[in-house]
């Protein structure tokens, strides 16, 4: 029996700098999250100084959350093709742990694990940029930073391991022999 978190820690720590770069994916994302939640009342406060003319507070706030919603997409679509390239360059393994007995259960918990830690990771490494890149700016208060950062990390934290779902789907759906003979 494996113990699926272990197991995960043990693979993203054999993986090294692949797997820094896999949490950098999330990372680019999440700094943009976090910078546009940080400075929201700054932006919200500068718009209704400059709200002339049809431009107004409401378009402007639209136009930064539309954008949050962008990035988040753009870092749930570069989990999923990182954990889908994850999964084939391992099928090998996969198939070797179906042979061994464990279950599809764990098999699929080791990819979800992976992809939670990857969000997680890549949340607080972006949440670190946004707040130096918020630093050549206007400086929010204290607990709008904290706010930021608790939702940038658990934000990019749910995405990755949504996205992470099919990837370690198809591990699971593979067969043990199929999985075995896979050449990458």
């Amino acid at each position: 029996m494996i113990r699926p978190l272990r197991y995960s820690l043990r693979m993203i720590s054999r993986a090294r700098g692949s797997a820094l770069l896999r949490s950098g994916a999330v990372a680019v994302a999440a700094a943009l999250t976090f910078f546009v939640l940080a400075q929201s009342s700054t932006v919200r406060a500068q718009a209704q100084d400059l709200a002339v003319g049809g431009i107004g507070v409401d378009t402007i706030e639209r136009a930064t959350i539309s954008l949050t919603i962008i990035a988040v997409i753009v870092g749930a679509l570069q989990v999923g093709v990182l954990m889908t390239r994850v999964v084939l360059q391992r099928m090998q393994e996969i198939g070797v742990l179906k042979a061994a007995g464990i279950s599809s259960r764990d098999i699929f918990l080791v990819f979800l694990f992976e992809s939670l830690i990857y969000g997680f990771v890549g949340g607080v490494i972006g949440c670190l940029i946004g707040l130096l890149i918020a630093v050549f700016g206007p400086m929010p208060g204290g607990e709008e930073i904290l706010r930021a950062f608790a939702i940038t990390v658990a934000l990019s934290t749910i995405v990755a391991t949504l996205a992470g779902l099919a990837p370690a789907r198809r591990a699971v759906r593979a067969p043990a022999v199929e999985a075995i003979n896979h050449a990458w």
